[in-house]
């Protein structure tokens, strides 16, 4: 009887931890549909800004623009987007091993750890940690992710970085998120006279010059990659914390379907033994 008791005291807990992963569930679903909205409603956007760049590219000497200048001062610094909150499936674990790899290469790199599991996985790991942002909101604005963009402006301006990359999760589809590490700083020459989309090449009348747009709109365009990068992270985060509430919930209620079934079984054998016993009993009072 003690047996039958646990057992119901498990199915008590399978069912309770599987109310509470619904909730889980149903609140990231939520959550995940309108950050999938936003990154997805944005990356048109930065495509114009990028093709914007490409545009003035053409038309004046962007080498000379010190974000496009490579130099050797300073350290490598990498800005990694994790989340502040744990059950979100394999997002951290994928993002710490792209962490722990790009340290292996660059034992003289600064973090800026972005979300407290990214705090706290640096701090386990003795990396090197140069700033730390916590409890970002959640939606995320351009506002909210200006104070990292100025670090890493500032930073690579005053030489304290002689490049930045920035660490982040890539929204794929709701099943499928890539860890993506792209390079903020210095701005690949390169990259961006390339982008240009054939469809748009074409003569424009810049006012101002063509480099005074460019001196306001390159600031801009690190800014936009930077929040760009939060808002696929975000879309990723809750993406991975719903399918990993999903497969809970699915565990629970597996659990609890395999202990009923034990709790039957045992129950009958229980039955079964009462009943020997009071046949017994009645064949030995007869005789």
């Amino acid at each position: 009887m003690s047996s039958a008791r646990q057992v119901t005291s498990r199915i008590k807990s399978a069912k309770n931890i599987s109310k509470i992963t619904k909730a889980m569930e149903m609140v990231s679903a939520s959550k995940m549909r309108r950050a999938q909205a936003q990154a997805l409603r944005s990356r048109p956007y930065t495509q114009a800004v990028t093709d914007t760049l490409s545009t003035l590219a053409r038309e004046s000497n962007i080498a000379l623009h010190p974000l496009f200048t490579q130099h050797q001062e300073g350290q490598e610094l990498l800005v990694c987007l994790s989340t502040d909150r744990g059950l979100s499936g394999s997002f951290n674990p994928n993002l710490f091993r792209e962490l722990t790899n790009w340290k292996r290469n660059h034992p003289q790199g600064k973090i800026v750890a972005i979300g407290k599991k990214a705090v706290t996985f640096s701090q386990f790991a003795g990396v090197n940690l140069y700033a730390q942002f916590t409890d970002m909101p959640d939606p995320i604005s351009l506002a909210d992710t200006l104070p990292v963009t100025r670090l890493v402006l500032e930073g690579y301006l005053q030489r304290e970085f002689c490049n930045a990359t920035i660490l982040f999760m890539d929204f794929i589809n709701t099943l499928s998120q890539k860890a993506v590490l792209q390079q903020l700083l210095p701005l690949d020459t390169q990259a961006v006279e390339t982008t240009l989309s054939p469809a748009i090449k074409t003569e424009y009348l810049f006012e101002p010059s063509a480099s005074e747009i460019l001196d306001k709109l390159i600031p801009f365009y690190v800014e936009n990659a930077i929040f760009q990068a939060f808002l696929e992270s975000k879309a990723s985060e809750h993406s991975a914390r719903m399918v990993a509430m999903k497969n809970a919930s699915e565990n629970a209620q597996a659990l609890q379907e395999e202990l009923q079934l034990l709790y039957n079984k045992s129950r009958q054998a229980s039955i079964t033994s009462e009943l020997l016993d009071i046949t017994t009993a009645t064949l030995t009072l007869n005789t």
